[in-house]
C-alpha cells in the first residue's frame, strides 16, 4: 500500500568512489572472529546498488561514505543484488545478473570482495541469474538462489568448482546455511515455498509451504528456527529446523511488505525492512511479538538491512530514495540518512581486521 514520503532530511553527499556438540562447536567457532573484532569497532557497511551498478562502502564509525565499487560499465544492464558476508567478517559476497533473467549469461556470478582493499578477490560463475547468496559458517561453500533457472546451487569458495545445483521453486530469491552447515533453505517467490538442501549429502530434503510471496530466509543464532519473510502474505513464518516444518506464523499485516531480514542474538531481536511501507519491524525472538515499529525519518522501500556485530547500529538500503538510513539499536529510531547508488538494494557488514 502506497503512503505518503515520510518527513525526509538533506542526506550528507559524500565523495564518489553428534549433532547437539557439532552444533554449538561450529557455531562457537563462527562467532569468535566476530567477538573478537567487536572489539576493534571497525565495520564497513556495504550497500548493492542495482541501478547505478556499484556497491557503496560506509565506514560505521564516523557514517560517511568511504569508497564506492564499480561493479560494471553498463548500469541498467548489470545489476548486483543480494550479499553476504564470510564468516570473519572480511569478505562480502555479491551476487551479479543482468535485468533480463535468460538462463545465462557472462555476467551471472558470484564476486568476493576483500573488505581489506575493497579489491574483487574471486570470481564465481554461477549462471540462472543469482539474485542472493549465503555462505557456509566454515566459509567453505557459497550458495546462491538461481532465479532464472528455479535453482539453487553449492560453489566451493576458493575454486568456485560447483558442488551441486538442485531444482527448487520457481523465482527462487533468499537462501541462508543454518549455523551448523548442514543445511541450506531457498525461498521461491512464485511458489510460495522453501526448499531444504542436505549440504553434506547433496540432496534435497523436503519443500515447505510457506507464506506468500517469500523473500529471504535467516537462521536464529542457535540454528533452531529458521525465519522467512512474506512480502505479499505479511507475515513471518518460523520454521522449526529438526523437522523443517512450520510452527509458528508472525502476523505483522497485509501491508507490511516484510522483505529482507536479520537476526541480532545481541538483543534477541529479528530486524525486518518493511519494503513498500518505508517502515522496519522490530521482533523480540524469544516472544515472537513485534515490540517497535520504525517509521519516523526512514528512507523510502527499506529493501536491504544489516545489524553491526555488536548490535548497536542498523543500517537499511532504501531503494527509492538512494539512501541507507542509519537506526540506534538503542533508542530504535533514525540518527542520520546517508546518500547511496541509485536503487540501494541490499546491506551487509564487513569487518576490518585489527592491525
Amino acid at each position: 500500500m502506497d503512503r505518503p514520503d515520510p518527513p525526509r532530511f538533506v542526506p550528507r553527499m559524500p565523495p564518489r568512489r553428534s549433532w547437539a556438540w557439532t552444533t554449538l562447536a561450529l557455531f562457537v567457532l563462527a562467532c569468535l572472529p566476530l567477538a573478537a573484532a567487536q572489539e576493534t569497532g571497525s565495520y564497513r557497511v556495504y550497500v548493492a546498488n542495482e541501478f547505478s551498478a556499484d556497491i557503496t562502502v560506509i565506514d560505521s564509525e564516523n557514517d560517511e561514505v568511504i569508497d564506492t565499487i564499480s561493479i560494471s560499465g553498463r548500469p541498467g544492464e548489470v545489476r548486483p543484488r543480494g550479499m553476504a558476508v564470510s564468516p570473519d567478517g572480511s569478505l562480502i559476497y555479491a551476487s551479479i545478473s543482468d535485468f533480463n533473467p535468460v538462463l545465462e549469461t557472462p555476467e551471472d556470478k558470484i564476486l568476493a570482495i576483500d573488505v581489506r582493499s575493497n579489491e574483487v578477490v574471486t570470481e564465481i560463475r554461477a549462471g540462472g541469474n543469482p539474485e542472493r547468496v549465503a555462505i557456509s559458517p566454515d566459509g567453505r561453500q557459497v550458495w546462491a538462489a538461481l532465479e532464472a533457472t528455479a535453482q539453487g546451487a553449492g560453489y566451493d569458495a576458493e575454486t568456485g568448482e560447483q558442488l551441486g545445483i538442485f531444482q527448487v521453486g520457481i523465482e527462487s530469491e533468499g537462501v541462508a546455511v543454518s549455523p551448523d552447515g548442514r543445511f541450506a533453505y531457498i525461498t521461491a517467490e512464485a511458489t510460495h515455498t522453501v526448499t531444504v538442501i542436505d549440504t553434506e549429502k547433496m540432496e534435497v530434503v523436503t519443500h515447505v509451504l510457506v507464506g506468500n510471496r517469500p523473500r529471504e530466509v535467516d537462521f536464529s543464532s542457535d540454528g533452531s528456527v529458521a525465519y522467512v519473510s512474506a512480502e505479499i502474505g505479511g507475515n513471518i513464518s518460523v520454521i522449526d529446523v529438526a523437522s523443517h516444518s512450520v510452527v509458528e506464523t508472525i502476523d505483522l499485516g497485509l501491508d507490511s511488505r516484510p522483505v529482507e531480514m536479520q537476526v541480532d542474538p545481541n538483543r534477541g531481536r529479528l530486524y525486518v525492512a518493511g519494503g513498500g511501507t518505508s517502515a522496519v519491524y522490530v521482533i523480540d525472538t524469544d516472544t515472537h511479538e513485534v515490540i517497535a515499529t520504525i517509521r519516523e525519518r526512514m528512507g523510502r522501500r527499506p529493501w536491504g538491512i544489516a545489524v553491526t556485530p555488536d548490535g548497536e547500529k542498523i543500517y537499511t538500503a532504501n531503494g527509492l530514495s538512494d539512501s541507507v538510513s542509519v537506526i540506534d539499536a538503542e533508542c530504535l529510531c533514525v540518527v542520520d540518512e546517508i546518500q547511496a547508488g541509485r536503487g540501494a538494494h541490499s546491506a551487509e557488514i564487513g569487518v576490518v581486521p585489527a592491525r
